[in-house]
């Protein structure tokens, strides 16, 4: 896309987009004019106009509400993906581990983890 810039979140190697072109699930690698390592700072710099980014719901959500982010590219990736939260099993899980699996469950249940 002329004209774009795209910032996709980096952990160890660029992460591809996952689309979805004619009912067929595809991963694209657009080129990456900033690759970031935060998923918060991802979407920061797409709301300081720094280019595209594909991110999770939860992240963007309040954004795309408030008119602050536009989808562009919804034809294309609609895709939903599974999220797996996964923990060694012990008697008892440590307080802040135990808060982050109570607030998933809270949020699939809200429905607000789409």
């Amino acid at each position: 896309m002329v004209g774009h810039y795209w910032a996709r979140y980096r952990r160890g190697h660029p992460l591809s987009w996952r689309v979805n072109v004619n009912g067929e699930s595809r991963r694209i690698s657009p080129p990456a004019t900033h690759q970031i390592s935060d998923g918060d700072s991802t979407v920061d710099a797409a709301l300081a106009g720094m280019g595209l980014c594909q991110m999770p719901m939860p992240l963007v959500r309040p954004h795309l509400e408030s008119g602050a982010l536009l989808s562009v590219l919804e034809d294309f990736s609609s895709d939903l993906i599974d999220v797996h939260a996964v923990w060694p099993k012990v008697a008892h899980l440590r307080p802040k581990v135990r808060h982050v699996v109570d607030t998933l469950v809270d949020l699939a249940e809200q429905g607000r983890l789409d």
